[in-house]
């Protein structure tokens, strides 16, 4: 009896168990959607979870935050700043021949040979051979022939053997080789004592080194005295 009673209960058990396991599947298939949805509510109740999109968004408002907050703290005092020259330089080599004007934003470093007029903004250095009006706010000309004006907006230099032939307007000067042409500085000029001029020199200052030749006439027209009121 204790044999056949073992095994009934032992069968009524496993129908339990069976049935239970029944019932899960049963709930698990119909509800589960439900039970899904009722444990993503609870937890977005207690801010336990976050969606991605806002999750993203607040984590690149906090980077950008703090790449701000560093900018400015790295930021050095105007005073502090370098300054870096934003310009190039244009160089025409030597042995390269150019027909026609040239137009340039930045410095030109002319080693070669320009049939043309040059254009620049920044600073213009001929050591070539040039046929042409020149214009930059600098110029320095150190070369055997330049035939054409040359016109800049601050300093102008005239190196030492080297022959202009055209007028020469600009801030201030420095003239040591030869130049045939009228010149008009409205600063200050010095005339070194290699210098040799075939024109007339008008300037606010001229400075005429022992040596230096002069044909023509020579006019302090933009000095600061009135010459003509100290007479009267």
């Amino acid at each position: 009896m204790s044999i056949f009673k073992d095994v009934k209960e032992e069968g009524l058990q496993n129908e339990e168990m069976s049935t239970k396991d029944d019932l899960f599947t049963v709930v698990s298939e119909d509800e589960q959607d439900d039970v899904d949805m009722e444990l993503l509510d609870s937890l977005m109740e207690d801010d336990a979870l976050v969606a991605p999109e806002e999750d993203a968004e607040e984590a690149e408002e906090a980077v950008e935050e703090k790449v701000s907050e560093v900018s400015e703290q790295e930021e050095p005092a105007p005073a502090e700043r370098q300054i870096v020259d934003p310009e190039g330089v244009t160089v025409i080599t030597k042995g390269t021949t150019i027909n026609g004007s040239i137009i340039s934003d930045c410095s030109l470093d002319v080693m070669g040979t320009i049939n043309g007029d040059i254009e620049c903004l920044g600073k213009l250095t001929i050591s070539g051979k040039v046929t042409g009006n020149a214009m930059a706010a600098e110029v320095y000309v150190n070369t055997d022939r330049l035939e054409g004006n040359i016109t800049s907006e601050g300093t102008v230099k005239i190196g030492l053997g080297t022959i202009i032939i055209g007028d020469i307007t600009a801030s201030s000067g420095v003239i040591a080789g030869a130049v045939k042409g009228e010149i008009d500085i409205k600063g200050p000029v010095v005339i070194d004592s290699t210098a040799i001029i075939k024109g007339n020199v008008k300037a606010k200052s001229v400075q005429m080194n022992n040596g230096a030749v002069l044909e023509g006439f020579c006019s302090l027209a933009y000095a600061s005295v009135e010459i003509d009121n100290i007479f009267e």
